[in-house]
């Protein structure tokens, strides 16, 4: 699930055995977000923020040695980035007890890197800090619901004003049933 507390609570209610698993996609979202934050721009691509919005393993040599010498200039930027990616990093970890490890030495940096955006995500995953580590117990992600919702939602933009409802029931069917 999504790091919502209501729907942490009402998993625990209805379900009070079930291992809650939080979303590796909404984790690194909010270092993304926190990221953001701190560099106060516009994502456009081929500029810096664009750069600090890929992923490191994703950056091509030349792109690698532009990111490196911008965040030379900008120790703050570059304190949020690699907290940023370090978080990312920790979904390669191998083991429950190396993810814990990396986790609460990520807590640890964010907490000290003096940037309000981090030490609030920090609080974030503290809180959540068993459901994330839940996923090397259970490699599980919404990211299929979160297509199939979506592509719903495309669906429904592209047929506003049908008149035939079941029409419209049969391709939402359709694409529910399809992957």
């Amino acid at each position: 699930m999504d790091l919502h507390e209501p729907y942490r609570q009402a998993v625990q209610t209805a379900l009070p055995k079930a291992a809650v698993v939080a979303d590796k996609f909404h984790v690194i979202a909010l270092a993304q977000d926190a990221l953001r934050e701190v560099r106060r721009g516009r994502r456009q691509r081929g500029n810096l923020a664009w750069l600090l919005d890929r992923g490191v393993e994703r950056l091509k040599a030349e792109e690698r040695r532009r990111l490196t010498v911008a965040l030379a200039g900008q120790p703050e930027l570059a304190r949020a980035w690699a907290l940023k990616e370090e978080l990312r990093s920790l979904y390669r970890s191998p083991s429950y007890q190396d993810a814990a490890q990396g986790l609460d030495g990520w807590l640890q940096s964010a907490w000290s890197s003096r940037l309000p955006s981090f030490q609030r995500l920090a609080g974030t995953v503290q809180r959540w800090r068993e459901e994330i580590l839940n996923y090397w117990r259970f490699p599980l992600t919404n990211a299929l619901v979160e297509g199939k919702h979506s592509r719903v939602k495309v669906m429904k933009r592209c047929g506003y004003g049908y008149r035939n409802r079941s029409v419209f029931l049969l391709r939402f069917l359709n694409l529910a049933h399809t992957d």
